[in-house]
């Protein structure tokens, strides 16, 4: 039932009622405002919520458009879609209709000074998702996915709503093209100039959703025009289609996970692109490359410094205190630091056996090199609890010595 009333698409044809903006809500403040309206943040005298009343000029809009609006703003029921709060009605100069109050304003204004997180964005873009496959579910297109559309409803965006469904419309319907072409509009719309309009399909917010992704995570879009023209998009399209290895500039911080599922939503052909729900196959992924710490030489070498200190050892330690200061005064940097951990330890091995052959020293550093690798923190912490003379001369690795 609630199907075949979303997807009938009208708001019917009965007369609007004639109602004054003052007759149930007191206006608190004014929004914004254009030449095709205004929006206003009231209270309703009966209970004091706060909503938003858009307010639309009867002379300048199609009633039939605002109805269209307002029955899918009333109709869909979903978490991360923002829903109509009361009956539409018409005033001496507006047709207003009521909608959810978003306390913390949109995302684009929450983006025009900053980037987000790595975490807020896999929550916008999983909401996001989740509307768009709720409306996909019924064959509807939003067709305006922009930051501007996203209205916070928490502070630390784990609650976010699309709203705007002024472009929503059943997917296959033909819509005359608007004069623009920014990097929210795919490339299929910005290469039919000279056309007068487009068949609308789930792909366009798709691709819409792709480029919000970039767009939280750098606080930039990544290009100003989905047009081979613009040299950001060409680079991209390049590495794309593998006529490049060089990643673009804007996404170097990218992991392979968001560069597939970025190259998936991207799709320079609606027919192959892929649709929104594709996201949750990522959420679990990291999206950013972490900055790696290097602070553990530093660590590693301050632990050496322990070692070091004189202590009367055994005969076995002694030996190895030797064969480590033979080691630096060959192997360290300028600076006194042990090049690496992995390295230190090989050496260690090699020295504690003179007499070995060749053949003897590399296997034993062979033998090391895969132990490190499959647990390179394990060498790590014994080498930090390693730090008194105790512990080190009665390590357990190195009883064979």
């Amino acid at each position: 039932m609630l199907a075949s009333v979303i997807e009938s698409g009208g708001g019917g044809s009965c007369d609007l009622p004639e109602e004054s903006l003052s007759d149930h809500y007191d206006i608190l403040n004014i929004l914004s405002y254009g030449r095709m309206g205004k929006i206003y943040l009231a209270a309703t005298r009966v209970t004091g919520m706060e909503v938003v009343l858009k307010a639309v000029c009867r002379d300048m809009c199609r009633r039939r458009d605002v109805q269209r609006e307002y029955h899918y703003a009333s109709h869909l029921d979903h978490p991360n879609l923002t829903s109509a709060t009361a009956r539409l009605f018409q005033t001496d100069l507006y047709i207003v209709f009521p909608m959810e109050y978003a306390p913390y304003g949109d995302l684009g204004s929450h983006l025009s000074s900053r980037s987000i997180d790595e975490v807020q964005t896999r929550w916008v873009a999983e909401q996001v998702a989740s509307a768009l496959t709720y409306l996909h579910g019924f064959q509807l297109v939003h067709g305006s996915i922009t930051p501007d559309n996203i209205l916070i409803f928490r502070p630390n965006l784990s609650l976010v709503k699309v709203t705007d469904f002024g472009s929503t419309c059943r997917g296959g319907t033909f819509m005359r093209r608007r004069h623009f072409a920014g990097s929210y509009t795919p490339p299929e719309l910005s290469r039919g100039e000279g056309t007068e309009g487009y068949y609308t399909g789930t792909s366009l917010d798709s691709w819409a959703l792709g480029i919000l992704i970039i767009h939280c995570l750098t606080g930039n879009k990544p290009w100003a025009t989905t047009d081979a023209s613009d040299p950001d998009y060409a680079a991209f399209r390049n590495w794309q289609r593998v006529k490049s290895i060089r990643v673009p500039r804007a996404f170097k911080r990218f992991t392979v996970r968001l560069l597939r599922l970025l190259r998936r939503l991207l799709e320079p052909h609606g027919w192959s692109r892929y649709p929104a729900k594709e996201v949750f196959k990522y959420l679990d992924d990291d999206w950013l490359i972490k900055s790696r710490d290097r602070s553990d030489s530093h660590d590693f070498s301050s632990s050496l410094v322990t070692l070091q200190h004189p202590q009367p050892y055994s005969s076995i330690s002694e030996k190895l205190k030797d064969a480590q200061q033979d080691c630096d005064a060959q192997e360290q940097p300028s600076q006194g630091r042990v090049s690496s951990p992995r390295r230190f330890l090989a050496e260690l091995l090699r020295f504690t056996s003179p007499t070995s052959s060749v053949k003897h020293r590399h296997k034993n550093h062979a033998w090391h090199k895969s132990s490190s690798s499959s647990s390179s923190s394990s060498s790590f912490s014994w080498l930090n609890s390693s730090s008194s003379t105790s512990s080190f001369s009665t390590s357990t690795n190195y009883s064979s010595v």
